[in-house]
């Protein structure tokens, strides 16, 4: 369940960086973790979720071109799975 008036989005395009920032943001407060994002260059973010105990729960790298580099979309996609289930990203 989602407090706070989080909803998830419905339909994630995979070639927006705002579109799977949000999804993954409206998944990861579902599931009472919590995201630091930093910037790792000009074409990249490096995101760490963290549990309630201060535990990283799962880091991965985020591009912030995606249409341009679909295979680390699917990395991506691969790599949060464990937290969100198989094609959390397709909604």
């Amino acid at each position: 369940m989602l407090d706070k008036g989080y909803s998830l989005p419905r339909v994630v395009e995979r070639d927006s960086y705002a579109g799977i920032r949000d999804r993954i943001v409206a998944l990861a407060r579902a599931k009472g973790l919590r995201c630091d994002w930093a910037e790792t260059g000009k074409r990249q973010r490096f995101l760490l979720l963290w549990d309630a105990e201060g535990r990283v729960a799962a880091r991965a790298i985020v591009p912030l071109y995606p249409g341009e580099t679909p295979y680390l979309v699917s990395a991506l996609e691969q790599g949060l799975a464990h937290l969100f289930g198989d094609d959390w990203l397709e909604g």
